[in-house]
C-alpha cells in the first residue's frame, strides 16, 4: 500500500507554507508533493496573468498525477489553497482532506466580516484600477509567522477571482464525502472562522473534525496557521494524527 499527500500554499503565496508539513508527513511513510500554482514564486507580472480557474486546474492535474505514483491521496492546503484542497476533495473523493484557514467567502456583509470594507467594490474598482498598492508585513509580523509572496501590493482582478473561485467551491461542499480536518483561528482576520462552521456544516463526510486553535499576539492576522510561531506546532501534531487515524490506518485494512 502506498500513500501520498499533495500540499496546495494560498493566494499570492509561495510553497514555503506548507513546507512544514514536509518532513513529518514523510516520516508517516507518505510521498509529498508541495506543488507550485500557476502564477506564483515567480514575478507579479507572471501573477497578472492567472486567475482561480488556472489555479483549481493546476491543482486537478497535480492530483491526478500523484494518483498515478500511488494508491491512496490526501489533500492539504492553507488558505486559498485549503479551498484547492476542497474542490479537490468534491472532484475527486481522495482519501482524505484537511483545510487550514480555508475561505469559502472571503467576505460577508450579513452578518458583517471582512478584513477591508472595500472588498464588496473591487468587483468593480478592478476594471479601473486593477494593482492597488497596500502596506507590506511589518518585520514584526514577519517574524511571528513568516511568510513569502507578493506584498505591498492587491492586484484587484485576482483578489475577485478569488471571491468568485471561493464561492463556487462553498457550492460544491456537499460533494465532500472524504474524512475531513478542518484547521482554524477563532479571530483569523484574513479568512472569517465563520468559514470553517460553514465547511463543517455542509460537507458531507462521515467523519469530521473542526479545530480551532487560539492565537495570543495581536500583530499579524492570525491566519499563516502553517508557519506562526503559536500554532505551528500544534498543526503539524494534529494533522498526523488525522492522518494516522482516518487515511494511514484505513488504507492499511484495504
Amino acid at each position: 500500500m502506498t500513500w501520498g499527500c499533495l500540499l496546495i500554499h494560498g493566494f499570492g503565496g509561495a510553497p514555503f507554507e506548507m513546507e512544514p508539513l514536509i518532513e513529518p508527513i514523510e516520516q508517516l511513510g507518505g510521498t509529498v508533493k508541495c506543488i507550485t500554482l500557476p502564477g506564483h514564486d515567480t514575478s507579479i507580472d507572471d501573477f497578472r496573468t492567472t486567475f482561480f480557474d488556472d489555479w483549481a486546474k493546476h491543482a486537478e492535474r497535480e492530483y491526478l498525477n500523484l494518483s498515478k505514483e500511488v494508491e491512496h491521496v490526501a489533500v492539504t492546503g492553507l488558505s486559498m489553497g485549503g479551498t484547492l484542497s476542497l474542490h479537490l476533495a468534491a472532484r475527486f473523493s481522495p482519501a482524505a482532506v484537511i483545510s487550514i484557514a480555508a475561505p469559502i467567502h472571503v467576505y460577508r456583509i450579513i452578518p458583517w466580516e471582512m478584513k477591508d470594507w472595500r472588498l464588496p467594490l473591487v468587483r468593480f474598482i478592478r476594471h479601473v484600477r486593477p494593482v492597488w498598492p497596500c502596506a507590506p508585513r511589518s518585520k514584526e509580523s514577519q517574524e511571528i509567522a513568516p511568510w513569502k509572496g507578493y506584498d505591498g501590493v492587491n492586484l484587484l482582478p485576482q483578489v475577485w477571482s478569488l471571491v468568485e473561485g471561493c464561492r463556487r467551491v462553498g457550492k460544491e461542499l456537499g460533494q465532500v464525502r472524504c474524512p475531513a480536518l478542518i484547521l482554524h483561528a477563532p479571530d483569523d482576520k484574513t479568512s472569517p472562522s465563520s468559514n470553517a462552521w460553514r465547511i463543517a456544516k455542509n460537507i458531507s463526510s462521515e467523519h469530521r473534525e473542526l479545530h480551532l486553535i487560539p492565537i495570543e499576539e495581536k500583530v499579524t492576522a492570525h491566519h499563516m496557521l502553517t508557519t506562526h510561531r503559536e500554532t505551528k506546532l500544534h498543526v503539524l501534531e494534529l494533522t498526523k494524527m488525522f492522518l494516522d487515524k482516518f487515511f494511514i490506518q484505513n488504507c492499511k485494512k484495504q
